[in-house]
């Protein structure tokens, strides 16, 4: 089973007309059970039978800042996108809608819940980056009360090896994240990538079942996030 997530930034709406299409061709040309993409638009990826999306940005107004409609030049907006080839069996309730998902699906390895989500969606600016990491934290022990099999993937804006500060919110944030993912019983397969911001942390139950953690795209190729990924094999 593989695993993906890439920080699309919006398929470059912003500057480009067409950038979305040579996303799309890459990504058809990828094999992956499940890819979460983050500042994402609705593409096209024709290995997926399913996909979820949280609620979309409003729309012509200003949200959290920005009016994402003139910004991405009348395209529709949606924080996070989840591409599977199976069915989902369930939507959990979030905090906010808008930012993140929680979604159930039955694997090889049992049901097993993914939750899909930006922290800092303005990277360090508040309130935003503070309240999306507790509204995460708050979601994910209480999902985790139901079924440990949690896995918590996206763009965390966070880096967690040493003298990469840069490439984090905050210290504490970082920690935060550390001391959620021990009290649940996770473990961040992609913590040691360097430069690498973008993660997938899975039950610690799963440890023996990984085959390969790799970058499937390098920054700056299709966004300015690194595209990663994780394989299970039973």
């Amino acid at each position: 089973m593989k695993i993906a997530t890439l920080n699309i930034d919006w398929a470059g709406k912003a500057k480009s007309k067409s950038h979305f299409r040579k996303i799309e061709a890459f990504l058809n040309a990828q094999d992956f059970d499940f890819l979460v993409l983050t500042e994402a638009i609705n593409l096209e990826l024709k290995n997926f039978e399913y996909k979820y999306f949280t609620e979309q940005i409003p729309e012509d107004v200003i949200y959290e800042d920005l009016d994402y409609t003139k910004y991405l030049n009348g395209e529709k907006a949606f924080r996070t996108v989840v591409y599977s080839k199976t069915a989902c069996k369930k939507r959990y309730k979030v905090a906010d809608e808008k930012t993140s998902l929680a979604l159930a699906f039955e694997t090889k390895f049992g049901e097993i819940i993914l939750y899909t989500t930006i922290i800092g969606t303005w990277f360090k600016k508040q309130p935003f980056a503070q309240k999306e990491l507790e509204n995460c934290i708050k979601d994910c022990k209480l999902i985790s009360k139901e079924n440990k099999n949690l896995c918590i993937i996206g763009d965390l804006n966070t880096s967690f090896l040493k003298n990469e500060e840069d490439y984090t919110i905050s210290t504490e944030t970082s920690q935060s994240l550390k001391n959620l993912f021990s009290e649940l019983e996770l473990i961040n397969v992609t913590e040691n990538l360097k430069q690498n911001i973008d993660h997938i942390v899975i039950p610690k139950a799963l440890k023996r079942n990984i085959k390969g953690v790799k970058v499937f795209v390098e920054k700056n190729v299709l966004s300015d996030h690194k595209g990663v990924w994780v394989e299970l094999l039973r």
